[in-house]
């Protein structure tokens, strides 16, 4: 199974200069290639189209692909194939109206190290990286600096024996970001106990859990829409402040301020950190309970052709429901649990006491209320209702099936995540 970790190393001025020079190499290099593809038919090309086949020997006496180590360079041309590959099934596809083709890039980009050009010994805390004879030769002409390999050390290292890829952010005050990939055993799954976890995602409550063998329901995630909540509007005044700085001073096409980029970052950090420790808590959940199947519900396609209002529709579309099914599968892979996506038709709308979850089941009028659920003199939360059903729909096809008990369907509880 591969891994990524993301950390950060502290460098000095020789390696912040190499790092510098091959990230301004590969972002040459990327608009080399894409000015090619763009223009192809004024080109009079060997080829009839240059696809990344073409590209990456083409240009291997290139002055920007010699300045870096050779994989590195045809993984920048890879990245850029898949980019154009994806404009051209956005086009054939009509997912987005009028796509544009990749761009042009206006300053450094990230490059990636394959596994060829690491060298790593098991237990050390630095890798040494490889460099181009052409970076070489320029950097000790140029800079005086006369260094044959590239060291990175991090602690992470330490405890990482098989690296793949090492991808180098461009350096900024004295360090620079890395992405590191890694494989580790794969373990094997558990076998079906007939012990489910429900899973129900939403907005509002991010996913409502419910577990097939005590009834007992949770949920979990509360907190997300009002971090989102806290930035957005930050960034909303932000906005507007430097909207009126940049018309003031007669800017027709303003770029985005310092303290903008700041604060997306921010965001986008603080999400992925609530986000991991939401997922976190539902693998311990499992596994403290010795529950090996974790069935939840598959809401793909939900933001196709609806219109809720703009408030409504920045909630669903920022709505971060593939990374959450991506967290949740590796971390609960690692401990040997399954997890199945369900689609969650009418799982709302149905009665736990219902022969099965279908249209013809679907009752809208017994949401009697915002988030309850009713059916003679029973009644619960709505959404638990969901996860219930969700893990009935599981269930029915599997053999042998799985009875569950309408009746043992607690109210839930909140469980509290730290932001």
């Amino acid at each position: 199974m591969l891994l990524s970790r993301k950390s950060t190393v502290k460098l000095n001025d020789k390696e912040t200069n190499l790092i510098g020079h091959m990230c301004f190499a590969a972002y040459k290099l990327w608009n080399v290639c894409n000015y090619e593809r763009k223009h192809y038919k004024e080109l009079s090309l060997p080829v009839k189209y240059p696809d990344w086949y073409y590209q990456k020997k083409a240009h291997k006496d290139n002055l920007w692909y010699k300045q870096l180590p050779s994989q590195t360079a045809q993984e920048v041309c890879k990245i850029l194939d898949k980019s154009w590959k994806s404009y051209y099934a956005l086009k054939k596809s009509g997912g987005i109206k009028n796509p544009h083709p990749p761009r042009y890039k206006q300053d450094n980009i990230a490059i990636t190290y394959m596994q060829n050009a690491i060298v790593h010994d098991a237990g050390t805390a630095t890798v040494r990286l490889t460099l181009s004879k052409q970076l070489k030769k320029y950097m000790s002409e140029k800079y005086d600096i006369c260094e044959e390999f590239l060291f990175l050390k991090n602690k992470f290292f330490e405890n990482t024996d098989n690296i793949k890829q090492i991808k180098i952010y461009p350096p900024a005050d004295g360090e620079c970001a890395i992405i590191i990939i890694y494989e580790v055993l794969d373990v094997k799954m558990l076998d079906d106990n007939g012990r489910y976890l429900g899973i129900d995602p939403g907005m509002h409550n991010l996913m409502t859990c419910y577990n097939s063998v005590s009834g007992e329901t949770f949920i979990v995630g509360r907190r997300y829409l009002s971090l989102c909540h806290r930035f957005n509007k930050e960034i909303s005044r932000i906005q507007s402040q430097w909207a009126k700085q940049q018309s003031y001073k007669g800017v027709k096409y303003p770029k985005t301020s310092k303290h903008l980029s700041c604060l997306y970052k921010r965001k986008n950090d603080a999400i992925k950190d609530y986000l991991h420790k939401v997922t976190r808590s539902i693998v311990n959940y499992c596994v403290e309970n010795d529950l090996h199947t974790v069935v939840i519900g598959d809401i793909s396609g939900i933001r196709k052709d609806k219109n809720l209002g703009h408030i409504t529709n920045q909630k669903l579309h920022a709505l971060p429901y593939k990374r959450i099914y991506e967290m949740l599968k590796y971390k609960l892979a690692l401990e040997g649990i399954k997890l199945v996506k369900q689609k969650e038709k009418y799982t709302s709308q149905t009665s736990p006491f219902s022969p099965a979850v279908n249209k013809k089941n679907a009752r809208k009028a017994n949401r009697i209320q915002r988030g309850r659920y009713k059916d003679g003199n029973h009644t619960w939360n709505a959404d638990c209702v969901g996860a219930f059903n969700i893990v009935r729909l599981y269930t029915s096809k599997i053999a042998p099936i799985v009875e569950l008990d309408p009746l043992s369907i607690k109210e839930p509880y909140i469980l509290k995540v730290a932001v």
